[in-house]
């Protein structure tokens, strides 16, 4: 079988065994059995635990081998010294997936590092896939399975989310709720012992749910598989490396045992195979949002309007800066922008429309400009001047987009105010139109959409047939 069948029993498990489970809350096996049960998972489910006979209305085994029925999934969370017997049950069952939730291994040093090869070696020779160990699990919204022990789940969407770390994981489900920025996977991998980044690519690039591939890592242990499934994936991938300097790399070899490398290797390696690098969450989730929910560019020529002038600046200087263009206007766009501004502002690019601009004029001159054959990706910005009604602006964005998918021209809003326009903001996020509240925020959201559009370009390129014939 091919890594995405290996790993279908474990993300799309018919049966779960919780090895661990407890009916004490402050353990982690009552926690995962807990999460499996509210989110409404509707496979079999077998708690094991051989000192209870019932956990949670659940009849108990004392081990994965008194399961007269097939488990797909085993989720162990023991102590680190009891999971090699726990696997060495597993494979005896034909288990064919599990995550080994417990910490105590590569991450603690030499010892926890020959445990981690034990247990790893106990997973191949019994045909088992291993997720883990040292992770919280992972999450699915699309299919309500919560196969991890951190409360917490994310409104479903379509970025899935790869993460070395757990806690930084959970931060990152509850920050992308709070943006209204839906995930259709989460996953946890921890040390990485068997299944790794380059596993979950190659079966996440085969995921219907899943549109962007977003991922925090620390450290890559097989840099040529990671390359060759970063290189085949047909979906955009957005990655944190961290561990960049020094202090970080040492952090990370204590976290989850990575060894970091040199941070100019990975950059490299990250330009060869398009894979766009952010520096922190906020940043992730801006390009990925932008990658998900608006077409790649197909040039870097960008149309922006702006209710004032300084925030048009702003944003023109930092296209500039980041290798986009705003470029001049064509002729007929000019004239037929003209009839719908005030004498007091000139119809260019930026476009200031002026701060008594109301629904039509917002709209219609993004339309305009959306039209313009220079102009490929549009900004739309409004600054809270307290003149026109933020959801007017709000109003005329949603409407564009709507109207203009067909021209397959990325729309980006930029929206600075107060807590008025943070109210109105959030129904972009409802529509999934990328929205940000500051200038390099906007600009570097759209330059993902132009480094997307080249990846594309590059690889429709390398599958066309050559032409071999001779003049």
């Amino acid at each position: 079988m091919g890594t995405v069948e290996d790993l279908k029993p474990i993300f799309s498990p018919k049966s779960i065994a919780v090895i661990g489970a407890s009916r004490s809350p402050m353990k982690i096996g009552y926690e995962i059995l807990q999460n499996i049960l509210v989110q409404g998972y509707t496979g079999k489910v077998y708690p094991i635990n051989p000192e209870t006979p019932m956990i949670m209305g659940l009849k108990t085994q004392p081990s994965v081998l008194a399961v007269k029925d097939d488990i797909d999934l085993a989720i162990i969370a023991v102590p680190a010294e009891f999971v090699p017997k726990v696997m060495t049950e597993c494979a005896k069952k034909k288990v064919k997936g599990v995550i080994v939730i417990s910490s105590g291994f590569g991450e603690t040093g030499e010892k926890g590092k020959l445990l981690e090869e034990e247990v790893l070696q106990i997973a191949r020779k019994g045909g088992m896939r291993l997720i883990g160990p040292n992770t919280l699990g992972y999450k699915d919204p699309i299919d309500n399975l919560d196969a991890a022990f951190v409360f917490g789940m994310p409104r479903p969407g379509e970025i899935a989310l790869i993460s070395q770390s757990g806690a930084l994981c959970i931060g990152m489900i509850y920050y992308a709720n709070g943006e209204h920025i839906g995930l259709s996977r989460v996953i946890s991998v921890g040390n990485k012992a068997d299944v790794d980044d380059a596993d979950l690519i190659d079966y996440l690039d085969n995921d219907p749910s899943t549109k962007v591939i977003a991922m925090y890592i620390e450290g890559i242990k097989d840099g040529k598989k990671f390359l060759d499934s970063a290189r085949r994936c047909q979906k955009p991938i957005v990655a944190i490396k961290a561990g960049r300097t020094p202090a970080g790399s040492a952090a990370a070899s204590t976290h989850t045992g990575s060894l970091s490398g040199s941070d100019a290797v990975y950059d490299s390696a990250f330009k060869q195979v398009h894979i766009q690098r952010a520096y922190d969450v906020i940043e992730l989730f801006d390009f990925a949002r932008a990658l998900a929910y608006q077409p790649p560019t197909l040039s870097n020529k960008v149309g922006i309007i702006s209710n004032g002038g300084g925030a048009g600046i702003m944003i023109a200087d930092w296209c500039e800066s980041i290798g986009l263009k705003v470029p001049n206007l064509a002729k007929k766009t000019v004239e037929a922008l003209l009839p719908h501004l005030p004498s007091i502002t000139t119809a260019r690019n930026p476009l200031d429309v002026a701060g008594d601009a109301r629904f039509h004029r917002y709209h219609a001159t993004g339309s305009i400009m959306l039209s313009d054959p220079n102009v490929d990706a549009l900004i739309m910005t409004c600054v809270h001047a307290g003149i026109a009604r933020p959801r007017e602006y709000v109003g005329a964005v949603i409407k564009l987009v709507e109207e203009k998918r067909n021209l397959k021209k990325p729309i980006v809003a930029c929206w600075v105010g107060g807590p008025e326009v943070d109210e109105v903001v959030q129904e972009l996020r409802v529509k999934n139109i990328p929205v940000y509240p500051s200038a390099m925020r906007a600009a570097k959201a759209v330059r993902s959409l132009y480094d997307e559009g080249r990846r594309l370009e590059i690889l429709t390129k390398k599958r066309q047939p050559k032409d071999n014939s001779s003049n």
